[in-house]
């Protein structure tokens, strides 16, 4: 990390140098506003000298109509401004308080009166809550929203979900943290605020999957390249301004991903100080218990409430920068105003909590046992590794019963149960197949598990600083320098581990990014806007755990009825992690009106670089099946990596390289007043993966497939995909609907938009990273099966090698795995590996996206719209286990995973939306969606939640997104209570200044499918499963509320046990054909399936995603108090402030995800199947209320 900072500090001053010289700093803002300047009888007045002032800055921009009355102004900041137009026998037009939303392009037109020019005719602005200038669906998130809006951890992403056309609850798990979307893997969005590394926010947007969002701060982007759709940079509410969110967007400037696209404009100084205070806290006491009690007998669960203790504090400074002045007879500094800006915001985190669990652990009496009996053994030096024992809160007497253990198998003694005891001696493996597998040698009244109250303590320190500064350095040259700077430390438990202080992890992490803009003015219709931004975060685990003993490898113990028991620090390739992963953006826009065209021509260079190690898969793990072979150092299972050539761990550092390109070209054309049309062309190119050191090795199918495939050294991983051109159309409409029908509206109170644009989306990086731990470079093993020569051999023939390290790197090589690399297969000799590759034509995800809506004004500063939003996507990835597919498998290979782009969906919407822009103190947007979308696949990340049940027919997996959502709410509003306003009196400042904000969301519940757990054989011969039933019969509750959730089987009431249908070979129960199974019962000829069943001959009989539930409604709102301070000025005061999360408290169910116990009809063998009992039931349940208190000062 030293290293790190080092070159962090470089660069800054490398960009602040560079700035200086250049006179540094000013607006690198994309916002715009256009019109018409017309006379009273609409003809157009061309020639007209048009002036726009800032009104925050005095800044002013002068531009003349075309032919046409037109006129532009481009690059301008977020705000309000003023608009003058004057033309000689006109009267000069003043339009006040014109609002220029964040990254948008707004319209404002001018009318001139007849008359002299020394008379001016002053008028408010209109249509501020019409949108007239393109097709884009999106919501502008104002600094008054961001401010008072409830948003947990003060992240102003928590408000994406807020926009028309985005889905996203903002749901928080019992533990606090974001409640991710189904069947998703990654980062999820933040569970300590704007400290996250990678901020992927749970929202969809069109229909598009959760990794095609993108960020943008200031232009820039700040998106991850690992994980698609998460932000590295994730700026305070105090550094914000506004955010624009776009779900649909119609202009060529944007790219990368089809998603959501959030845009933040940065706070910037004025000629005005202005600053803020603030300090925020949440106490685990004051927050509600969730109310959730569990389901059935077996799911007892006491309510929980979220346990974090959080101190948040910061605040911001900004103003006109004052500078030295040069030269005789002047004076010796210039104070900044109309010139140079500055602004300043800090923000910091201060964590200390702790989130109890229940747990089965083993007792000291064990480990001593254990000690006493084999004091030379492996297990016994991991016994005695200091930090050995759980963090116990309390012990909690539990019964055989309650451990699912039978009264013949275990007894209580001392302080837990007595289950066995060791047997045999170390290196001798305890059958599977017979009574010595429960209880070894039988018991010995030494209590061998206990069930235990653990604690889970963790800390978080978090600090993010942000300086802007702006400079205007010449009427046509402007510059701006920008920088995010934030470090964190994370102290966490493993609780899989059973939160014992070995496994203690402790990460320190930076992200920072850094951006340059310079902004040109040739002519009044003529400009240039460069920008540079580099984006970097990393950490090195290695260096910030110097305590930690990785030479203990991690253990695990299986067979028992109950979640793993695990020892060692957690298990995985980025355990400890080393990462740095960089982005340099380069960027150049030429922008010029012509006539009545507003043109744009945009060029764009990223360069990706991912440094990275994977040295956590060096640390072997191993699996034992109960504890008896743990006391015989007798392990079942082996994963680690190695050289395929020694033998030896192996470290696997590796230094991605990616390229992307694009160019478009834009024009925005105001073919008649009321009427823009918006036309664009964009072409991009994601450049595949290649390795700094060339080391990148990929598998070449062969004529048989993947029986004779070949490793290979590749360059890339895939050819690259030169055909991501994406034309975009949109038009905005304001047709005079009262001259044609009288009673409809005129042409500046509803407005017609839509549009159709093509879009493509970057593949994430995460679905090719796994390429790293391909051979030769080193190898995956997955060593099975160590047994007592059952359905293995002792140590797998001597595969497995069971030993403790010196640290991380220094475990002792395996020679029976170095057999060397097969010359022939580019494969290693010995053993069986995983491989992840990629077809060679991997092409990206073509979007098509489209829209119509009418936006119509209404009284009381009310708008309202309604249309359709749609999208239909091809080439969207899912990743394949080619063994779950092929007919004949590779013995070299334990598994082969493709990403594989064969995945479509499509999406329909009706939005409804009334909103009031602030005014008076109040304002409010409500949004409905209804909306139906469809996939194969809902997610392309690795990992288990997204598999599919029947990868063999891609068709089959048709069927409801993972994220679809019929209905969903949402309202949000903002109101100052109107009593006593402006009053100076005791009881106005006693009982004034008070406001209410909040955000109400209801949905109604996410789908999911039944699966039976019955493992299959492919025709490859590999197991695979969960598989859906073959069958449904129907009966099931059509109810979805959590009334029908809360009772034993939730929909499936009374499933039955699972039965043989006589005369066949099916197995069901009251409400599924569970699957189609080889039993040897007669007279039925079953026994014509020789071993386990094949799941091509267990075609699913249900749908993908069929049963809906449960559903969703939570309100969050903010109640503060504030109080003016006598003689500072009306823009002085401090605000009170108390945030409710949920604030009902009311119960929502957590929804059912791949693997959860709710959706597995059956369990048992493939000839023993039994209905699950808790099928149906949730797992559990989301936060309670929960409660923060802020007071900020403000000036």
């Amino acid at each position: 990390m030293r290293q790190t900072k080092l070159n962090i500090f470089k660069f800054i001053g490398c960009i602040v140098f560079t700035a200086i010289l250049a006179l540094t700093a000013s607006a690198q803002f994309r916002a715009g506003v256009q019109g018409v300047v017309t006379d009273n009888g609409g003809g157009v007045i061309p020639g007209a000298t048009v002036i726009l002032t800032n009104k925050e800055t005095n800044q002013t921009q002068r531009t003349e109509t075309s032919n046409d009355g037109f006129y532009r102004f481009s690059n301008l900041a977020p705000g309000l401004y003023s608009i003058s137009a004057e033309k000689e026998n006109f009267k000069k037009g003043l339009v006040d308080d014109v609002k220029v939303d964040a990254e948008s392009l707004n319209g404002q037109d001018v009318k001139l009166e007849a008359g002299v020019i020394s008379e001016t005719v002053t008028v408010e602005a209109g249509n501020i809550g019409l949108q007239t200038e393109d097709a884009n669906i999106r919501k502008i998130i104002s600094n008054e929203e961001i401010l008072n809006l409830p948003q947990s951890g003060r992240d102003p992403y928590e408000l994406a979900r807020l926009a028309p056309g985005v889905f996203g609850a903002g749901a928080r798990g019992v533990d606090g943290g974001s409640s991710g979307l189904p069947n998703t893997t990654g980062p999820g969005g933040s569970g300590v605020g704007i400290f996250g590394t990678e901020n992927q926010v749970p929202i969809v947007a069109n229909g598009q999957r959760l990794s095609a969002n993108s960020f943008q701060v200031d232009g820039t982007s700040v998106n991850s390249q690992t994980w698609g759709g998460a932000a590295v940079i994730t700026p305070s509410q105090e550094s914000v301004k506004e955010v624009a969110v776009t779900s649909s967007t119609y202009s060529a400037e944007d790219g990368r991903n089809s998603g959501a696209t959030i845009k933040v404009v940065t706070q910037n100084g004025t000629n005005d100080y202005h600053g803020s205070l603030f300090f925020k806290y949440n106490d685990p006491g004051w927050n509600a218990f969730n109310r959730y009690f569990g389901v059935s007998q077996n799911d007892v669960n006491a309510p929980r409430r979220v346990g974090k203790r959080d101190k948040t504090f910061g605040g911001s400074f900004g103003g006109p920068l004052p500078f030295l002045n040069f030269g005789e007879g002047v004076p010796p500094y210039i104070t900044g105003k109309d010139k140079l800006f500055f602004f300043f915001s800090y923000e910091g985190l201060r964590n200390n909590s702790n989130n109890p669990q229940e747990a089965w652990i083993e007792t000291p009496e064990y480990r001593q046992l254990v000690r006493t009996l084999r004091p030379n053994s492996v297990t016994a030096r991991v016994f005695a590794a200091p930090g050995i024992a759980p963090r116990v809160a309390t012990l909690l007497p539990r019964s055989c019963a309650f451990a699912n253990i039978a009264a013949v198998n275990c007894q209580a003694a001392g302080n837990g149960l007595d289950i066995g005891s060791p047997i045999f001696g170390t290196g001798q493996y305890v059958p599977i197949t017979n009574d010595t597998f429960f209880k070894g040698g039988g018991f010995d009244g030494i209590p061998d598990i206990q069930y235990a109250l653990l604690e889970n303590p963790s800390e978080f320190t978090g600090n993010q600083y942000f300086t802007r500064i702006d400079f205007n350095a010449t009427e046509k040259d402007r510059l701006a320098f920008t920088l995010f700077y934030t470090p964190t430390k994370a102290f966490s438990t493993d609780t899989a581990g059973r939160s014992r202080p070995m496994s203690d992890i402790i990460s320190e992490r930076l992200n920072w990014a850094a951006a340059f803009i310079y902004n040109r003015v040739f002519t009044s219709t003529l400009l240039n806007e460069f920008r540079v931004n580099v984006t970097r975060w990393g950490y090195d685990e290695s260096s910030s755990n110097p305590d930690t003993d990785f030479g203990i490898p991690r253990i695990e113990v299986e067979g028992l009825p109950f979640d793993r028991i695990r020892f060692g620090a957690n298990r995985s390739e980025n355990t400890p992690g080393i990462l740095q992963e960089t982005q340099l953006d380069i960027r150049d826009i030429v922008s010029k009106t012509l006539g009545n065209h507003s043109l744009k021509f945009g060029a764009e260079y990223r360069k990706e670089k991912n440094d990275n190690s994977i040295q956590g898969g060096a640390r072997p793990l191993y699996s034992f099946v109960r504890l008896w072979n743990l006391a015989n150092d007798a392990p079942i299972f082996e994963a680690i990596n190695a050289s395929p050539v020694t033998g030896a761990p192996a470290e696997g550092r590796f230094n991605y390289r990616s390229t992307n390109y694009a160019f478009f070209g834009q024009d925005d054309w105001k073919v008649r007043q009321n009427l823009t049309l918006n036309i664009g062309l964009r072409w991009e190119y994601f450049g595949p993966v290649s390795d700094k050191a060339n080391n990148l090795t990929n598998l070449i199918l062969g004529s048989n497939g993947l029986t004779n495939a070949t490793a290979q050294k590749v360059d890339k991983l895939h050819k690259s995909d030169y055909n991501n051109f994406g034309p975009q159309f949109g038009f905005a409409y304001s047709p005079n609907l009262s001259d044609m029908f009288g009673f409809l509206p005129d042409a500046d109170k509803f407005v017609l938009r839509g549009g159709f644009g093509i879009g493509y989306n970057r593949l994430p990086n995460t679905v090719f990273l796994n390429a790293r731990g391909n051979p030769p470079n080193l190898a995956r093993f997955n060593i099975c099966c160590g047994t007592a020569n059952e359905f293995g051999a002792p140590y797998a023939g001597g595969q497995i090698l069971y030993a403790t390290g010196n640290g991380l790197l220094g475990y002792p090589a395996n020679p029976v795995l170095g057999g060397g690399i097969n010359p022939a297969t580019g494969l290693p000799s010995v053993g069986r590996v995983e491989f992840y590759g990629s077809p060679q034509d991997q092409e990206n995800g073509e979007i098509y996206r489209f829209s119509l809506e009418g936006q119509l004004e209404l009284p009381l500063k009310l708008t309202g719209t309604l249309g359709y939003q749609g999208s239909s996507s091809r080439h969207l990835v899912r990743i394949i286990r080619l063994e779950n597919v092929v007919p004949v498998p590779n013995p070299a290979l334990f598994a082969t995973y493709f990403p594989t782009p064969d995945v479509n969906s499509n999406y329909h919407a009706m939005n409804a939306r009334l909103q009031r822009r602030f005014a008076n103190g109040f304002q409010f947007d409500a949004l409905y969606r209804w909306s139906k979308s469809l996939d194969q696949l809902s997610y392309e990340g690795p990992g288990g939640p997204t598999n599919q049940t029947y990868p063999l027919d891609n068709d089959t997996e048709w069927g409801p997104s993972d994220f679809d959502v019929r209905h969903n709410f949402t309202i949000s509003g903002v109101w100052d209570l109107p009593f006593y306003r402006r009053q100076n009196s005791l009881v106005a400042k006693i009982l004034g200044g008070f406001q209410i904000s909040g955000i109400w969301t209801r949905h109604t519940g996410f789908p999911w499918t039944p699966k039976v757990d019955t493992q299959l054989r492919s025709e490859a011969g590999e197991f695979f499963g969960p598989v859906r039933p073959i069958g449904y019969f129907g009966g099931a509750s059509l109810g979805n509320s959590n009334a029908n959730f809360l009772q034993p089987g939730g929909i499936f009431q009374n499933a039955g046990p699972a039965v043989l249908i006589p005369g066949t070979c099916l197995v069901r129960n009251n409400y599924f054909i569970l699957s189609v199974l080889p039993v040897q019962t007669p007279p039925t000829n079953c026994n014509n399936f020789p071993g386990d069943a094949s799941y091509a001959l267990n075609r699913p009989g249900i749908g993908r995603n069929v049963f809906r539930g449960p559903k969703y409604s939570s309100v969050d709102m903010a109640v503060s108090k504030k109080f003016g301070i006598p003689g500072l000025g009306e823009k002085t005061n401090i605000n009170l402030r108390f945030n409710f999360f949920n604030v009902f408290n009311n119960l929502n169910l957590t929804g059912f995800g791949f693997f959860d116990n709710g959706v597995i009809v059956s369990r048992g063998g493939r000839t023993d199947p039994f209905t699950n009992a808790g099928f149906g039931e949730p797992s559990g349940a989301l936060a309670g209320r929960t409660v923060e208190f802020q007071a900020r000062f403000s000036f």
